[in-house]
């Protein structure tokens, strides 16, 4: 990743630590994780796509969704292409702001903070604060097979009509593509900018965008007091069999990833339970839970005991 400035201040993805994770302790702590295998426990076969999910803020009479798919067919009932107002890529960009400004909000209303934008990113431009896709032709992009999201700790790449994560040091952002024209390309842009912490008992739905690009989510990972060891239990709802990968993140530096896990969960509710030991304590962790693509997700609930 190539070193680029942006004049406009930086904003860091923050966490906070509880008053006895001091770091001295803290990187010794890191070191010495441990995770258990992940035990899973089906609650119920039945997904119910609706329950705890958002509405859109910015179209609020449609119904809850993770799919824009789901919501598209309305959009251009509604506001049909004429060739000059409106075309294809603005339908598209409604249906993934719509989902996107839900997830947001039932992310932030955990008391994190998660900015995003959707649009094309060659005319009007797609910025969120610090971050943003860069300006160039979707002719360019199709023909090198990337756009180029830029931050101020470096840029990364985004494959034609995929997706990619920017994680750096002090930074955590992600990046899609669903539209790829001759003018334009339409991204989506997540930045996180605090994260939410454990305990997490409302539902938040996982961000997907149109093409099934799956968005992972972050996490804040705190026991309630320091502990040799920890029992962790999570509950997700999926409208099929998947693959969840979790990565656990040092606190202190993002990029370093201290353990990974593997979770199989089935179409429904699933409750989720492993344990977390470190010496001298368990440290807070954050979590990046990452569902596979071309699904519906949400987490229900995040402790830590």
């Amino acid at each position: 990743m190539e070193n680029i400035e942006i004049p406009v201040r930086f904003y860091p993805t923050t966490i906070r630590f509880p008053l006895w994770a001091r770091p001295l302790t803290i990187r010794t702590a890191i070191t010495r994780i441990r995770i258990s295998e992940p035990r899973v426990r089906l609650i119920s076969e039945k997904f119910n796509l609706e329950r705890g999910l958002y509405r859109s803020l910015y179209m609020p009479r449609l119904k809850p969704a993770l799919n824009p798919a789901d919501i598209l067919k309305s959009i251009k009932a509604e506001v049909p292409i004429d060739g000059v107002e409106v075309v294809e890529w603005m339908q598209l960009s409604a249906a993934e702001n719509a989902v996107l400004s839900a997830r947001v909000e039932e992310y932030n209303r955990l008391g994190s903070q998660l900015v995003s934008g959707s649009t094309d990113s060659y005319i009007p431009g797609l910025v969120v604060e610090d971050c943003r896709i860069r300006k160039e032709r979707g002719s360019i992009v199709g023909t090198r097979g990337y756009a180029i999201a830029e931050t101020p700790r470096g840029t990364f790449n985004i494959p034609r009509l995929g997706k990619r994560a920017g994680i750096f040091r002090d930074l955590i952002t992600w990046a899609s593509m669903y539209y790829q024209g001759s003018i334009q390309h339409c991204e989506t842009l997540l930045k996180w900018k605090s994260l939410a912490e454990t305990p997490i008992r409302n539902t938040v739905g996982f961000y997907r965008d149109g093409r099934g690009n799956a968005a992972p989510n972050f996490f804040v990972q705190i026991p309630p007091r320091p502990k040799l060891t920890v029992t962790v239990r999570q509950r997700f709802s999926s409208d099929k069999d998947q693959t969840l990968n979790i990565n656990f993140r040092d606190p202190t530096n993002y990029t370093n990833v201290v353990g990974t896990k593997s979770v199989d969960i089935a179409a429904g509710e699933n409750e989720v339970t492993y344990t977390v030991s470190a010496f001298p304590y368990c440290p807070p962790l954050v979590a990046e839970i990452q569902p596979e693509d071309n699904t519906q997700t949400k987490l229900e609930e995040y402790v830590v005991a």
